[in-house]
């Protein structure tokens, strides 16, 4: 709960108001009686805000609405007259101060954040406050009856009424009504500054009032003007400050209607960038089509180049099938020629004695090495009909290697032929996409 400060105006009330003026003003003192049907769930008075329906929500913490609260006020004068009669004493003005109605006023945007149940608590205690600072006070004043309305500013903000006599004994003992010595500026200043003080004690963050001897020169020329508002019926208050609140809403319409003036601009405003923003929602759309065709054309293209490739790749595959097989047989007469030497099992026996003769050869005192050779007619025959066989191998190796080199090197420029023809078409495929990558970057 926010901090908040609470009003307590107060009324004096007379069974017969004087009608006199003092200095020139009007005696400032109420009808009993007036002030208890306006009290009361008759709610008679010149207050047309009070909503009847609502009266049954009032909640009585004293007396209650059908008493006579005129016969008891009067009651209580007979009684203090008959005592001041004792006393040798005149009996008080019909126009004495006989009671006092004090008002218990919460803020309203304080009390509309709380439940009903809320308010009810937070009235009652601070009922009970009030109470504790009258006795403390004087401690013979007496309450007569409490209620807390609810029927007023659409039942937002309940505030309690109190209506008490300022009883009180004289010099000699005698009972006495005696507002002029008691009702006064001492009284407020113990009242505004005990009511804060017991408040937080009972855990409201109720600040402290503003008292007159606390003030200096320039709050006290503010509360100066506030004193107008002092001594105005419970009617002529509200009215006052419904007319400073329908001045607060007239000011409130006018700065309201100049932001509808301001905000009737910027929606004009809008409505133009919503249709720029519609004419380019339209560019984007046709953009957005032409990007669609482009891409389906790159595709086509990538199809294209993706046929080209799988058609290269055949006819590599086509070539090296064709190659295999015109090479075949020369492939076949070279593992032959290899394998038939014609060595017969002798010879091979020979020829693995010349081979360990070659492994062993035999350095002479002139430093040659010789070679000794079984049988050098037939070992040298056999070897160089072998020998001759070889070369013959080889040679036919090197006939086919040279005819490989040359289709190799035929297949090698015929690929790279279509790879650049294929380089010229991506090449072309991307010009293309040039116009189109611009028109990307723009919409971006």
């Amino acid at each position: 709960m926010q901090s908040f400060h609470v009003g307590l105006p107060c009324l004096k009330l007379s069974l017969s108001p004087s009608t006199q003026k003092h200095h020139g003003k009007a005696a400032k003192t109420c009808s009993v009686g007036d002030a208890w049907k306006e009290m009361n769930d008759e709610r008679e008075g010149r207050d047309k805000t009070i909503d009847h329906e609502l009266t049954k929500d009032n909640v009585w913490l004293c007396g209650n609405t059908d008493m006579d609260l005129e016969q008891v006020v009067q009651s209580e004068i007979d009684m203090i007259n008959a005592e001041r009669a004792e006393f040798g004493k005149r009996k008080m003005r019909v126009d004495a101060v006989s009671a006092i109605e004090l008002i218990q006023k919460p803020p309203m945007e304080v009390m509309t954040t709380l439940s009903r149940e809320e308010q009810t608590q937070l009235l009652k205690d601070s009922d009970e406050v009030v109470e504790s600072i009258l006795r403390d006070w004087a401690p013979e004043w007496k309450t007569l009856a409490t209620v807390i309305h609810y029927d007023e500013f659409g039942g937002r903000s309940g505030h309690p009424h109190k209506i008490f006599m300022p009883i009180a004994r004289d010099d000699d003992g005698c009972h006495v009504l005696n507002a002029k010595r008691d009702f006064n500026l001492q009284f407020f200043t113990f009242m505004n500054r005990e009511y804060p003080a017991r408040m937080r004690e009972k855990g409201y963050p109720v600040l402290d009032c503003q008292i007159y001897e606390d003030m200096n020169e320039q709050k006290r020329e503010a509360h100066s003007e506030k004193k107008k508002d002092y001594g105005l019926e419970g009617y002529e208050y509200k009215l006052k400050k419904l007319a400073e609140q329908e001045a607060k809403i007239e000011a409130n319409e006018r700065i309201i209607e100049d932001q509808i003036l301001i905000l009737s601009g910027q929606e004009t405003k809008i409505i133009e960038n919503e249709d720029i923003i519609a004419g380019q929602d339209d560019i984007v759309n046709h953009q957005g089509q032409m990007i669609i065709q482009n891409n389906n054309i790159i595709a086509s293209q990538d199809d294209e180049l993706e046929k080209m490739r799988r058609d290269a790749e055949k006819e590599i595959d086509k070539w090296m099938e064709e190659a295999g097989k015109k090479e075949l047989s020369a492939v076949r007469d070279l593992k032959t020629g290899l394998v038939d030497l014609g060595i017969s099992e002798g010879d091979y026996d020979r020829l693995k004695v010349f081979k360990n003769a070659l492994e062993h050869p035999v350095r002479a005192k002139n430093g040659k090495t010789y070679v000794e050779v079984p049988d050098p007619e037939k070992t040298l025959g056999l070897f160089k009909g072998v020998v001759n066989k070889i070369t013959a191998v080889f040679d036919k190796v090197r006939e086919l290697t040279g005819r490989f080199t040359e289709k190799r090197e035929r297949m090698r420029v015929s690929i790279k032929d279509k790879l650049r023809e294929n380089t010229e078409k991506v090449k072309a495929r991307d010009e293309s996409r040039e116009p189109i990558r611009k028109k990307l970057e723009v919409i971006r």
